[in-house]
């Protein structure tokens, strides 16, 4: 069972405070959560939590509609990105046990013209990210002059199989949208329906997903507008075009279809559980080595649990779904504006469900001066740093290959991430060195640096 968050008293740090909670929490607990993160007068959240199948919870706050002052509600339809992905994993899975393919086959069985640069690359590859096909969403010049004109599938994967190989298939795990894009055609392919018609009619349709669709230029009721919000406010989102997400993000749902469908995709209604088993195991690299992502969906552990996930985002929406096989416990969490992070939402509803304690941040002022002996680099691994560092006053946390975070002071050797329930602590070790201490999410077992 995931353990209360011990390490908030071991840190000694008053400056954590241990939020207890009980468990079995009433329906007004769980609209706590949202009551206490969320403005009503703002875009929002819609959420939904389950165990055992049954709904414990479900809610929204905040507007659907700015302009027309709509709220959120249980019904409110909202992109999913991302999470798109295990919809068409699923559908290989379906035609895999139709025997109109396997995942070990080449792809250019059904996309013949699609370039590896002489590599053998299996639909295996383009599920688990392992293809080394590069990600369309990584071209800034597709992004900025062509995502909001429509397209055909195929004129898109020419467009996409411009940029090389960045890797041998198998070598490592890179995501890959374009990976999807391909899978996409290659569920057409294989059973003779456009991917949008085979999604609503084997799973939607068949899963009485009502409220769920392929999302094009049709009138959807209750559809939520997606906003990005500025310095100056909110302003509706930049337009995207979904031809160009396609397989890789293109659906449309509630929280209460995703709990349908993830109940039936995880119980062997819509699959063999061999077949759900083999999307939710971590696939093998060539080196030996394992990644942390299966067929459409992360696996990751969590202190003595498992959780299976994926997080969404696309133009004005964000979302995040987890599932605790041993609870059987499912949490999902779709917001409609770019400055919500349903990750740390979903954390809230989840540690909720579960009795975990989790810290309570409290922001102290410690000055830069006073900070200088823990700011510079640690090393996560051979390849991999974390900085701290003030750039115009503001503290920040990188990682390498990401992106710069804004840390909020609790002390003078720990800090937090806003909008987060991640955290830093800075010790000395017994050799005297100064080790970063990253704690993510619900996770008591820090990810850990040392200073160089």
């Amino acid at each position: 069972m995931i353990k209360p968050f011990y390490v908030s008293c071991l840190l000694a740090l008053s400056l954590l405070t241990p939020c207890l909670v009980k468990a079995n929490p009433t329906a007004s607990q769980y609209q706590e959560i949202l009551n206490e993160n969320l403005a009503e007068n703002e875009p929002g959240v819609s959420v939904i939590i389950s165990k055992n199948g049954k709904v414990l919870f479900k809610g929204a706050r905040g507007l659907a509609n700015l302009e027309h002052n709509i709220a959120l509600n249980e019904q409110s339809v909202l992109r999913l990105g991302s999470i798109s992905k295990q919809f068409t994993a699923a559908a290989i899975m379906m035609l895999q046990e139709q025997g109109k393919l396997a995942v070990t086959d080449d792809i250019h069985k059904y996309v013949a013209s699609f370039p590896t640069e002489g590599n053998l690359v299996t639909i295996e590859n383009l599920l688990t990210h392992t293809s080394g096909i590069a990600n369309y969403t990584d071209d800034d010049d597709l992004f900025d002059k062509e995502i909001q004109v429509p397209t055909s599938v195929d004129h898109a994967l020419a467009r996409f199989a411009k940029h090389p190989m960045v890797f041998k298939p198998g070598e490592a795990m890179a995501y890959s949208n374009t990976g999807y894009s391909l899978l996409g055609k290659i569920i057409e392919v294989a059973s003779g329906q456009s991917y949008k018609d085979f999604i609503e009619q084997h799973i939607f349709k068949k899963l009485e997903m009502n409220q769920s669709s392929y999302e094009g230029q049709e009138i959807v009721a209750h559809r939520a507008a997606g906003y990005e919000q500025t310095e100056q406010g909110f302003i509706n989102t930049s337009y995207i075009n979904m031809d160009w997400p396609y397989a890789a993000g293109a659906l449309i749902s509630t929280p209460a279809d995703l709990n349908i469908w993830f109940n039936a995709l995880s119980s062997g209604k819509l699959i063999s559980k061999a077949s759900y088993e083999k999307m939710v195991s971590p696939f093998k690299l060539n080196d030996g080595s394992f990644s942390s992502y299966g067929y459409g969906l992360i696996i990751k552990p969590l202190n003595e649990y498992t959780v299976i996930k994926h997080t969404g985002g696309i133009n004005g929406f964000l979302a995040h779904a987890r599932y605790i096989p041993e609870q059987k416990l499912y949490v999902a969490v779709l917001a409609n504006s770019n400055h919500i992070n349903p990750i740390f939402i979903n954390e809230k509803f989840t540690a909720r469900a579960l009795g975990i304690a989790l810290p309570e941040f409290k922001k102290a002022d410690v000055t830069e001066q006073q900070l200088a002996p823990v700011l510079g680099d640690y090393r996560i691994d051979e390849n991999t740093l974390r900085s701290l560092f003030f750039e115009n006053d503001i503290l920040y946390s990188k990682r390498t290959g990401g992106d710069k975070t804004k840390l909020i002071t609790m002390s003078k050797n720990s800090f937090y991430y806003p909008n987060s329930n991640n955290y830093l602590v800075i010790e000395k070790n017994s050799q005297g060195q100064l080790v970063m201490k990253y704690f993510s999410g619900l996770s008591t077992t820090p990810t850990e640096a040392t200073k160089i």
